[in-house]
């Protein structure tokens, strides 16, 4: 897995995609970018749902969250300190899950339908749910940087080297000297490339970390708290 050194390179983000959508609401950029957002974690979003009790629903309440956001309401109060959007994310979520309750359960008490159990506070945090949509969400992150460097490769005309490196990228131990052998080279310039590899991958997922943090420092600690959930799974 990769691993962080503790040190932020430096990158040319003059702001974070997260906070640039959460100032600025009317911009066209960042609705495009919001749109973007929520596409890529769908189906974190969707699986906290159904972990939070409504799995038959999960994909309606989904679409639902992601549209008012898609309208802004969703973030009309979402400030920098909020932190990560992941954090925000899950938070908004179960308000969300809490209103779509309360709404069906008085549905139901005006059609004459047994209404639905509802208590006057949020979904209980789950730890098991919290973990789960984490490991979703850091799979996401690390999907999208594989994606990236992939297309690095493809554009090198690498990609046959790519998918055969892939495996070894995350892994603790790899047997370079078979896979050398397989590959025709030696196995010098296959460690040479896997280490390129896994330092350009590195900074894909540091990347794609900082887009959804307010700075540098936020998404070192997002980083290591991600792949920390992903070694979990």
């Amino acid at each position: 897995m990769p691993h962080t050194n503790g040190h932020m390179p430096a990158l040319a983000f003059p702001a974070t995609r997260w906070s640039r959508v959460a100032r600025a609401r009317e911009v066209e950029a960042d609705s495009r970018a919001l749109e973007e957002l929520c596409g890529e974690y769908w189906q974190p979003v969707a699986g906290y749902v159904r972990a939070l009790g409504c799995v038959d629903e999960a994909e309606d309440i989904a679409q639902d969250f992601f549209a008012l956001f898609l309208k802004r309401e969703g973030f009309q109060r979402a400030q920098q300190e909020r932190g990560t959007l992941r954090s925000y994310l899950k938070s908004a979520i179960r308000h969300h899950v809490w209103h779509w309750r309360r709404d069906r359960s008085t549905q139901k008490r005006g059609s004459g339908a047994e209404a639905v159990e509802l208590d006057e506070s949020l979904p209980a945090e789950d730890g098991e749910a919290d973990l789960a949509y984490d490991q979703e969400w850091a799979l996401v992150v690390l999907e999208k940087a594989l994606s990236e460097l992939r297309a690095g490769y493809e554009r090198r005309g690498r990609v046959e080297l790519y998918e055969q490196l892939k495996p070894t990228l995350l892994a603790e131990t790899t047997d370079l000297e078979a896979l050398a052998s397989r590959l025709g080279i030696t196995r010098n310039a296959l460690a040479v490339e896997q280490h390129r590899a896994r330092r350009r991958l590195a900074d894909l997922l540091r990347q794609s970390v900082l887009e959804t943090t307010n700075d540098a420092a936020e998404a070192e600690e997002e980083l290591v708290h991600l792949l920390r959930v992903l070694s979990r799974t």
